[in-house]
This record gives C-alpha cells, sequence and structure tokens, in this order.
C-alpha cells in the first residue's frame, strides 16, 4: 500500500548540469594532484 512518490531531479546549485559539475570535479582533482606531485618533486632531498 505505499505509493510511488515521483523523484524531483533538481539542478545543481552552479554550471547548470550534473555532469558538468563532475566534470570540473574530476579535472580540479587532477590539478591538485598534479601540483602536489610537482611540488613533491620540486623539493625532493
Amino acid at each position: 500500500m505505499s505509493e510511488e512518490r515521483p523523484v524531483i531531479d533538481e539542478a545543481p546549485p552552479f554550471l547548470k548540469r550534473w555532469p558538468t559539475v563532475y566534470r570540473f570535479v574530476i579535472i580540479y582533482l587532477a590539478c591538485v594532484i598534479t601540483l602536489f606531485y610537482i611540488f613533491t618533486a620540486a623539493y625532493r632531498p
């Protein structure tokens, strides 16, 4: 006797579409990892 409720897929608060948000996060993480690698390589003893 449970009624199915429709799932409302809300737009993200920025960047307009979820795939765009996911792409931004992946690119951001790749940049952070690359910068940490460069920093580590530059200051390696």
